[in-house]
């Protein structure tokens, strides 16, 4: 019974080490955070949040959480991957993503912050691991929905996209360009190359 309730409290801990590191991470950026300023917002010491995580690693599960509650709300809810009644594969698959891009635009100090961090391969993220299988899943779908694609060619092309798409996000990010409207026509063209739907 202790343990369950130390486990319960480290849980809540680590809860409001994050949420602090978030608030401050979009309020002051991510370079600007000390960790001492998110142990003073959190209420804990300098050890406590260095338990839960380095700067880094705060920024990759923040980043990790916001991808995986996104994939949880579109596992609850029927999916409409039809956007105004065209229902060609690149528009399923620009669907598919825009939550994730309003991500990554939305808060591109942040972004660039974290996919400079994955890319220096010192922090692990979801987004290459279980939170992949069910994007390129989603993919995979949305190029056979009307016979785009067979079924035996899915998987390869679902990867090929996933590749483009995380490619895309890191690209725009690195380069720290403002428009988010280059990112979507960038993903837009890259899923028109891999997919080839003659709809």
């Amino acid at each position: 019974m202790a343990a369950s309730l130390r486990e319960q409290l480290k849980h809540a801990t680590q809860l409001r080490v994050l949420a602090a590191a978030s608030r401050l991470f979009r309020e002051r950026g991510f370079a600007a955070t000390t960790v001492r300023d998110i142990a003073e917002a959190a209420d804990v010491s300098a050890g406590t949040v260095m338990a839960v995580g380095d700067k880094n690693a705060l920024l990759v599960r923040i980043f990790d959480a916001m991808v995986a509650d996104e994939h949880g709300r579109r596992a609850g809810r029927d999916r409409q991957l039809s956007v105004n009644g065209s229902d060609s594969c690149v528009q399923r698959l620009s669907v598919l993503v825009q939550p994730f891009v309003a991500m990554f635009t939305g808060s591109p100090e942040l972004a660039r912050s974290y996919a400079s961090i994955l890319v220096s391969g010192n922090h692990s993220s979801s987004l290459f691991t279980e939170l992949t299988d069910r994007l390129v899943e989603e993919f995979a779908t949305a190029v056979t929905e009307h016979g785009c694609t067979s079924q035996a060619d899915a998987p390869a092309k679902a990867q090929a996209l996933y590749a483009a798409y995380v490619g895309t996000l890191f690209t725009w990010s690195a380069l720290g360009l403002a428009d988010p409207s280059r990112l979507t026509d960038s993903l837009r063209t890259s899923f028109a190359a891999i997919s080839i739907c003659k709809e």
